[in-house]
């Protein structure tokens, strides 16, 4: 039976108008009327005992059990059966919905004057004194079995009247604390300004009460997981927790969008209640209350009412949510005034990439996020991956933002950034998925897209998308702005590796000695971690290095014997007078200072300036050691090549007296990783041989 049922019965059964209904049949007819409850064996109303029990039996109290051999069954219906102090008693189940919930049992009576010659017999047969059995026999009323009946009946009547209006009063008590609830939640959420776990675990207190639950929480979901985000006073588990969603009932309640009542606690004697808060289609979350006993099985009514209250907190997470959103939007708004600050300075696609990744992290909820560029040349997917995501989720994600199947198609290249989560694997992929995504674009050039994809049952709303194309249109601006500057680098790299190797020819220099200073300068300063515009110094650094010696007399480039100390001091200027050429180009002055310097020793020995150590700027350093490898491992007109491992061992020796240590053992790690890789670093000699001229 319900406890709802259970409390009904009790409550209608112990109130006056049924002792007066009970006690009027009686005085009026002689017969007993109790009410008992078969299920429980419980005596919900009735007399003490018979008058003759206590003479033919030795209870002390009526009850299913004291009053019958074999107490009929809760569900029984109308039926006649013997007491066991051998009277004929009248059973009737009292129904609620169609459910017995207790059952009236009229007695103390006999049918017939044989009935009472039995009687007799059964008591004197006890030993009981003969006056004693004469009183206690014309106690008993002579009541027909079809007066009997109607008396039955009268007393159903009554036991109905009275439950109903019980009923009717519990239901409207129930129902005023019901609003009492909602007005009290109500107001805890129009006066919080902030729906935090305290306020909510308030709410969530009147919830459970709704149910007679112990305890209970609000879990949101959040990738394979629920995180409690409130609960009541003894739920046990900390807020922050995650609570597996997979063969729980919570669970069951999120992918079902029902409510959810199973058997838990040793042997299934507890209980727990899992409602979806809904919105719409959107699951916010799932009101977890955990039962006693007592509760079970859960009053379907309870549950409506539990329902309606969910639906009110449901409203509640979802007002949160919009504040939650409408902040975030006004962070984004003003972080696309930092944004747009910050791609002003990046030079980069990857450094673009980053910042505007990084934005959309910081402003937007999402599992899935980040940039796709195809165009110029480029086909790559840059993916931000927050909680547990499948290779499979990431291109359902990729491929509607694409407009392609990526796996029969996959991008050039991808890379995915895992600091808020993980690649998992998981039985069943997610295919509902919230997605906001627009396009990059630069004047009428479709360049790629940005996006936002969610899983957690959120919506991406118009303002959402709004921000979502202002950051798109600074990065569009950003990423144009690097394509255009790429281009005109690659020009002037172009060039400038055109007049390197005119440079290179009038020197008689080995063919590429300028391309290849170049490639082991960036080597070794994207080895040592330097940013690209460093790097990209190194890159027309390396190949305008000896731009000086284009002032020197081509018969003193191209002796074979050896210099004069005049002459040495001559060859020498062309460091100073490179500077000055770069020094006179805009775009070139940056590399003064590190074409002045490059053949500065780490020691201090070294020209123009006799710089010591850290004195001599670190490009300067870096190009000293990749023009010096060079010129080992190449054959000149004054010296024969070195092998590699020579010119390993004297660059070793040269590390701490003509070169900076750290830059000589990046230049051997850059050459290493290269040689593993399959690179054509000098360590792979079959490869070097035969490799094309480095592109500038």
């Amino acid at each position: 039976m319900p406890a709802d049922d259970r409390n009904i019965a009790k409550e209608a059964f112990s109130t006056p108008e049924w002792r007066s209904a009970a006690d009027s049949l009686f005085q009026a007819t002689g017969v007993t009327v109790s009410v008992m409850d078969f299920g429980s064996c419980e005596l919900l109303a009735g007399v003490s005992r018979c008058a003759h029990c206590h003479l033919v039996t030795d209870i002390e109290a009526p009850s299913p059990l004291n009053c019958f051999d074999t107490p009929p069954s809760a569900d029984s219906g109308p039926a006649r059966v013997m007491c066991r102090a051998g009277l004929p008693t009248l059973i009737a189940p009292v129904l609620r919905n169609g459910t017995p919930i207790a059952h009236v049992v009229v007695g103390g009576f006999v049918t017939s004057t044989r009935d009472r010659r039995r009687l007799w017999e059964l008591i004197s047969a006890k030993g009981v004194r003969e006056d004693s059995v004469r009183l206690a026999v014309k106690s008993i009323t002579v009541v027909p079995r079809a007066e009997a009946e109607g008396y039955l009946q009268v007393a159903m009547a009554c036991a109905r009247t009275v439950v109903d209006a019980t009923a009717e009063r519990l239901s409207s008590a129930e129902r005023v604390e019901e609003l009492r609830l909602f007005v009290t939640a109500g107001q805890q959420v129009v006066t919080t300004e902030h729906l935090d776990a305290t306020s909510l675990g308030g709410i969530a207190e009147e919830a459970v009460s709704l149910v007679g639950g112990d305890s209970g929480a609000v879990l949101r979901p959040t990738g394979g997981f629920f995180e409690v985000v409130a609960h009541t006073t003894g739920w046990r588990g900390a807020l922050g927790a995650l609570i597996p969603r997979d063969d729980t009932a919570s669970g069951r309640a999120a992918s079902s969008h029902r409510t959810v009542v199973a058997r838990s606690g040793r042997g299934g004697a507890t209980g727990v209640l899992a409602l979806p808060l809904l919105m719409g289609d959107r699951v916010l979350g799932v009101l977890e209350v955990r039962l006693p006993a007592s509760q079970l099985p859960v009053d379907p009514e309870r549950v409506a009412r539990l329902d309606r209250f969910g639906r009110f907190i449901a409203i509640a997470l979802e007002r949160e949510d919009e504040r939650a959103q409408v902040e975030r939007a006004m962070a984004g708004y003003a972080q696309l005034n930092e944004l747009a600050a910050a791609l002003g300075g990046a030079s980069d696609m990857d450094a673009v990439t980053k910042l505007v990744s990084s934005v959309l992290d910081k402003a937007f909820e999402y599992q899935i996020a980040g940039v796709v560029l195809s165009s110029w040349g480029r086909d790559h997917a840059d993916v931000v991956i927050c909680g547990d995501v499948t290779t499979a989720e990431i291109e359902h994600v990729l491929s509607e933002v694409a407009g392609r199947d990526t796996v029969a198609q996959p991008f050039g290249s991808m890379r995915r950034v895992t600091h808020r989560g993980e690649v998992c694997v998981r039985a069943e992929e997610r295919d509902e998925w919230a997605l906001a995504a627009v396009e990059l674009e630069h004047g009428d050039l479709v360049m790629g897209y940005l996006f936002v994809a969610r899983a957690d049952g959120g919506r991406y709303k118009a303002a959402d998308r709004a921000l979502l194309a202002g950051i798109a249109a600074h990065a569009g601006a950003a990423f144009g702005r690097v394509a255009l500057f790429t281009r005109i680098r690659d020009d002037y790299a172009k060039t400038i590796a055109a007049l390197s190797a005119t440079l290179d020819a009038g020197e008689h220099m080995p063919a590429g000695h300028s391309s290849r200073v170049m490639e082991y300068s960036m080597m070794i300063g994207e080895e040592l971690g330097l940013p690209f515009e460093d790097v990209e110094q190194l890159r027309f650094a390396g190949l305008l290095h000896d731009i000086g010696k284009t002032g020197l007399p081509s018969e003193l480039l191209l002796k074979p014997s050896k210099l004069s100390a005049d002459e040495l001091q001559t060859v020498r200027a062309h460091a100073e007078l490179g500077a000055s050429i770069v020094d006179q180009i805009e775009f070139l002055k940056s590399l003064t200072p590190v074409i002045l310097h490059h053949h500065e020793r780490w020691d201090g020995s070294g020209y123009p300036s006799g710089l010591h150590a850290d004195e001599i700027p670190l490009l300067a350093r870096i190009l000293a050691v990749a023009d010096s490898f060079d010129a080992m491992t190449t054959q000149r007109s004054y010296r024969k090549r070195l092998s590699i491992a020579a010119a390993r061992n004297e660059m070793m020796s040269g590390a701490g007296t003509q070169f900076d240590p750290l830059v000589v053992a990046a230049l051997f790690e850059a050459l290493d990783t290269q040689a593993l890789a399959g690179g054509t670093g000098l360590l792979a000699p079959a490869a070097a041989k035969g490799r094309q001229e480095l592109p500038a």
